[in-house]
């Protein structure tokens, strides 16, 4: 208990000096140990550390000052960090040199610490074998030795800045750190967002911006251009931003996009037939239409063996094969409804649409030839076959038209124009042409009525008889069998037709002069001469015999007009009559020859005097329309109709048929 009041008197003390001893001494170091809470709190015995034994060796012959002082803390009943209670009593004592040459004050002086025993032992230096006890010394930031420990505040003191207390009835609470890493981009507050952005502002003009000047943003162009009087050039468009993943799926649907199917599909084979309607078109065409204009057959048609693969290397006239082919089909008739049922995503609707738009472009092919009458025939080129082939399917088109005017004899004068102007090369493909043109500008004459006396100057039968060049001879037919001489008594009966014409509407008589009544008994005999170039049984020789038949037909029906009769029938001109429709009914419903019917059909109808020889003719021209499915037929039946409803009432105008049809604005192809 001395000991105990010894310790609390030098803790109220000042500082005091100590000598050292003269000779080398040994000091033990006793490490500062920390206060630890107890797992409880009920009391329980200490076991202290063994100190930590360092020998200090000091020079002999050297005597130092030190000044020791010890601070002795006594808690009686202090908290630790974690706010227990500790019962125990510290005493740290300094010892420091004062008369040291040493510029570290540390170097020789540290701090011992006493432990006071819970039994309340005394406290006292440990010597033994001449060792002297001193603590581990630590250095310190300033070179004052003298400490007044008051300076200090006391631990509790310390707790209470660091951790708010509460009330002495209530636990402490410690606020706890959020788990986790801590944000690198903290969340927005209301407080940040609420601020006011300082610093330049990127929303003005491209104007202000481009002129660093200060844009009041006014839409649609900002003010402060204005007066200045610069045009402002407005505001660049918002651009949101946007992470790289994002922009690395944009810019694969950007790629995914532009291989869209319309870049990656496969060209069509065949110009011209891109869709189904189009393959139905290019089907009708092969199978039914090139096989009716022709007597050839199905496997040497001119139609399919020598277009079709002008088509393949042109593609207007692919376009003019099918534009052809859609207006010949009919849907209305069993064959065009069978059609439809064996192809249900097609619709009529669908299938006219296609044929307009290969009409529309088999005409912009034809129109971009060049026809500039300022070139020379030098300069010009001679039209390509393929484009004659698109006028005889022009021609052809004509047929299908229950309102014709015409048309056709636009596209035959063009061809006679073209073969003048410059004539093309000579081939198997333009024979086929010419020999088609050449047929329909002859089978022309039987309907055309020339307007205004223009066309009525007929040929003099002195002139060459002779046909022209481009007509070609019986053993060079391909088309239809029977180009071979016959249609020039058709011209010539056309030219002494159109001058009796001109003497009755200007009252000449006689109507038929001697030079034209020489030209009839010329072709009368040429006529009657004339034989079929085919051996018996062929299609085709029945076809001549039939033309031959119309051909003498149609002399006397120009030759004597009904005034020159007073309407009494010719017993001539009733068996040539009966003679032709005894023809006419040789030929099956499906003969290939059903092609070459209408033209005798009807001149041997505009002869028929008979009521009773009316009705074969009637019926011969329902199977050429059940064959051929034209509606020229409709045409030419009506056209009849009307020439003998003329004929019973014995009106002379049944005799100029061509005026008839005039009159009744029907103007057709009877082929």
């Amino acid at each position: 208990m001395e000991q105990h009041r010894v310790l609390e008197a030098q803790y109220h003390c000042p500082p005091f000096g100590i000598l050292t001893p003269s000779s080398e001494e040994d000091i033990e170091e006793v490490p500062r140990q920390p206060l630890r809470t107890p797992p409880s709190f009920s009391a329980r015995h200490r076991y202290p550390r063994p100190p930590v034994r360092r020998r200090i060796h000091t020079k002999e012959g050297r005597t130092e000052t030190y000044q020791m002082f010890e601070i002795s803390t006594s808690l009686d009943s202090r908290r630790s960090m974690d706010g227990s209670d500790v019962s125990s009593a510290s005493t740290l004592t300094m010892a420091t040199s004062a008369g040291s040459t040493s510029t570290d004050p540390w170097s020789s002086s540290g701090f011992v610490e006493a432990e006071e025993e819970e039994d309340g032992a005394d406290f006292n230096w440990d010597e033994e074998e001449g060792l002297l006890l001193v603590p581990k010394l630590e250095p310190m930031e300033d070179d004052v030795v003298d400490m007044d420990m008051s300076d200090f505040p006391r631990l509790s003191t310390m707790q209470e800045s660091a951790v708010p207390e509460t009330p002495s009835n209530t636990t402490p609470t410690l606020v706890k750190r959020p788990r986790g890493r801590p944000r690198k981009h903290p969340k927005p507050t209301p407080e940040s967002l609420a601020k006011v952005a300082k610093g330049r502002s990127k929303t003005g003009c491209i104007t202000c911006r481009k002129r660093k000047k200060k844009c009041d943003e006014t839409k649609p162009g900002c003010l402060n251009c204005e007066k200045n009087s610069v045009t402002c050039e407005g505001y660049p468009e918002k651009t949101i931003w946007k992470s790289g993943k994002e922009k690395a799926e944009e810019a694969r649907i950007r790629r995914a996009g532009s291989l869209t199917l319309s870049s990656i599909q496969l060209p069509f084979l065949i110009n011209g037939l891109e869709t189904e309607g189009d393959r139905v078109f290019l089907h009708h065409y092969i199978s039914r239409l090139s096989i009716i204009f022709t007597l050839e057959g199905e496997h040497d048609s001119a139609f399919r063996n020598i277009l079709l693969p002008m088509a393949q290397q042109h593609s207007g006239l692919m376009h003019s094969i099918l534009a052809l082919s859609s207006k010949h089909m009919d849907y209305t008739s069993p064959y065009g409804r069978q059609v439809l049922a064996e192809h249900p995503s097609l619709d009529v609707e669908t299938l006219e649409k296609r044929s307009q738009f290969h009409q529309a472009e088999a005409m912009k092919e034809l129109l971009g030839q060049p026809t500039d009458s300022a070139i020379t025939p030098v300069e010009r080129k001679a039209p390509s076959p393929a484009i004659y082939a698109q006028m005889i399917c022009l021609v052809l088109e004509t047929l299908s038209d229950p309102n014709p005017m015409g048309q056709h004899r636009v596209h035959l004068e063009h061809y006679q124009r073209l073969i003048q102007e410059n004539p093309p090369e000579e081939g198997e493909p333009m024979k086929f042409i010419h020999e088609f043109f050449q047929y329909h500008i002859h089978a022309d004459q039987l309907i055309f009525y020339p307007h205004n006396g223009a066309h009525t100057q007929y040929i003099s039968p002195a002139d060459e008889w002779n046909l022209p060049s481009t007509v070609l001879q019986p053993s060079a037919v391909r088309l239809l069998g029977v180009f071979d001489g016959l249609f020039l008594y058709m011209s010539k009966i056309t030219n002494i037709r159109n001058k009796i014409r001109y003497n009755l509407e200007h009252r000449i008589d006689p109507v038929l002069d001697y030079s034209n009544l020489h030209a009839a008994a010329e072709i009368d005999a040429g006529i009657r001469e004339w034989t079929p170039a085919w051996p018996p049984g062929d299609p085709r020789d029945n076809a001549g015999l039939l033309y031959r038949q119309m051909m003498w037909i149609y002399l006397w029906r120009s030759v004597f007009p009904p005034q020159t009769t007073n309407w009494k029938v010719d017993p001539k001109i009733t068996c040539a009559v009966n003679d032709g429709i005894a023809l006419l009914a040789r030929f099956a419903p499906r003969d290939p020859s059903q092609t070459l019917i209408l033209a005798p059909a009807f001149v041997i109808g505009c002869a028929a005097f008979e009521v009773e020889q009316r009705e074969p003719i009637r019926k011969a021209i329902r199977t050429v329309k059940a064959y051929m499915e034209y509606k020229n037929t409709d045409t030419a039946l009506e056209v009849l109709e009307e020439v003998w409803r003329l004929m019973d009432a014995k009106d002379e105008r049944s005799w100029d048929w061509q005026a008839i049809a005039s009159r009744m604005e029907m103007d057709f192809l009877a082929t």
